[in-house]
């Protein structure tokens, strides 16, 4: 089948200020948008679209509501009221039911973000005062965990940018922190990682910035580590640490897929709407031709195949990618780096497997640069830079199969 991409109209009403979309364990595919002024509207696909809106207990503000469905199909949402409440609202096979929260401080920014962990409880990001917390609810009561505490002095704001649970529970997020001083031009805008399990909170710094970090999002990958794509002003798109196209973009959504390779859709600063994944240590772009775009979202299938929803001002729309992405891991050649894990750490030496044929392989960095040629045995890798790698097996100049390739990380 070519490769093209399929895109319909899922409603006519959408304000454009957020879109998510979550796939239901019975296999459909939900998305969550502001359809109209205070309204915040569920769409769904079987054969057909189906729409149900949120109850309105209270007016909520458009474009801040946080979406997730957990493992046995509950549904939650999370709001901003326009009594500057932080709401939540869950969904089971009794219906809607409004959860109260103790939140009543509305940070400036939006949308606020919710997630349900594996035993589907509700966790939401919420900022009171100079604080940054996520608060998960236990029983009756929500338990909050700090993530970070603001600098003295200075005005603070926190925005999550994603947020969700790991298949062991532990819940991950990526986001951003701007500070600037009262009537002054001092500022800066830093962008974290974190992961909490229990009472355990680590919080890492991805990338500090003095003039500004954007259009930010993360996932995790199989492995559940956490990765970051962002704007890194003033020029660059990048992933993690690696710069990976030059345009200032305006909106990003990344996933992994379960080959690990990293997926990505973005909107540039001149506009359009762009998706690429990376394969080989080759980004593959693809233009959607597509103008006005102001919310995205993206998710991936089973088949690794992606879809990206966005909104304009004609309404909320869906593009999926048919055989856009690669062939699959049953179509490559067998490969002596199938015994390593689908992710290996290396600190210095990056051991190749040594086996009864010789081994060819080379190194390749993010942006598909080769950085280093490989043997059987052990190779000195200390001289490159920490980040994400690929290992690429040379296969015969014959053969028809895809040649093997493995993600390393290279750490100190």
């Amino acid at each position: 089948m070519a490769q093209h991409w399929d895109i319909e109209k899922v409603d006519s009403a959408g304000w454009g200020a957020a879109v998510d979309m979550r796939w239901h364990p019975d296999g459909r595919l939900f998305l969550c948008y502001s359809a109209t002024s205070g309204i915040i509207r569920l769409a769904s696909k079987d054969s057909i679209w189906s729409y149900e809106d949120l109850p309105q207990w209270y007016p909520t503000l458009s474009g801040s509501q946080g979406f997730d469905i957990d493992r046995r199909g509950r549904i939650g949402v999370s709001y901003a009221s326009t009594d500057n409440h932080h709401r939540y609202a869950l969904k089971t096979d009794t219906g809607w039911t409004d959860v109260p929260t103790p939140f009543n401080e509305i940070p400036p920014h939006y949308p606020y973000l919710t997630t349900l962990d594996t035993a589907g409880a509700p966790t939401i990001t919420v900022q009171t005062g100079d604080v940054f917390e996520l608060a998960c609810l236990r029983d009756t009561t929500w338990v909050p965990r700090t993530l970070m505490s603001g600098v003295s002095d200075y005005e603070n704001d926190f925005h999550c940018c994603d947020l969700g649970p790991t298949a062991e529970g532990v819940v991950w997020g990526v986001f951003t922190h701007f500070m600037y001083f009262p009537l002054c031009y001092m500022s800066g805008m830093d962008l974290y990682s974190f992961q909490v399990r229990d009472s355990e909170v680590a919080v890492v710094l991805v990338r500090d910035n003095p003039w500004g970090i954007g259009a930010a999002s993360g996932c995790v990958d199989r492995q559940g580590s956490v990765h970051s794509c962002y704007c890194y002003w003033p020029t660059e798109l990048c992933l993690d640490h690696t710069a990976i196209d030059t345009p200032i973009v305006n909106l990003t959504a990344v996933k992994f897929d379960s080959r690990d390779r990293p997926q990505i859709a973005y909107v540039p600063s001149a506009g359009g709407l762009l998706y690429r994944y990376l394969e080989v240590g080759v980004w593959h772009i693809f233009d959607l031709q597509v103008t006005g775009v102001t919310a995205l979202s993206l998710i991936i299938d089973k088949q690794s195949q992606p879809f990206v929803a966005y909104t304009t001002s004609q309404g909320v729309f869906l593009a999926h990618g048919v055989d856009v992405v690669g062939q699959s891991e049953e179509q490559r050649e067998p490969s002596v780096l199938g015994s390593w894990p689908r992710a290996a750490l290396v600190r210095n030496v990056l051991d190749l497997p040594v086996s009864p044929r010789p081994v060819r392989a080379a190194l390749f960095d993010m942006t598909g640069r080769r950085v280093a040629d490989l043997r059987s045995g052990a190779n000195d890798v200390s001289g490159l830079a920490p980040g994400m790698y690929f290992v690429r097996e040379e296969t015969q100049a014959s053969s028809h199969k895809l040649q093997a390739v493995q993600k390393v990380v290279i750490t100190r």
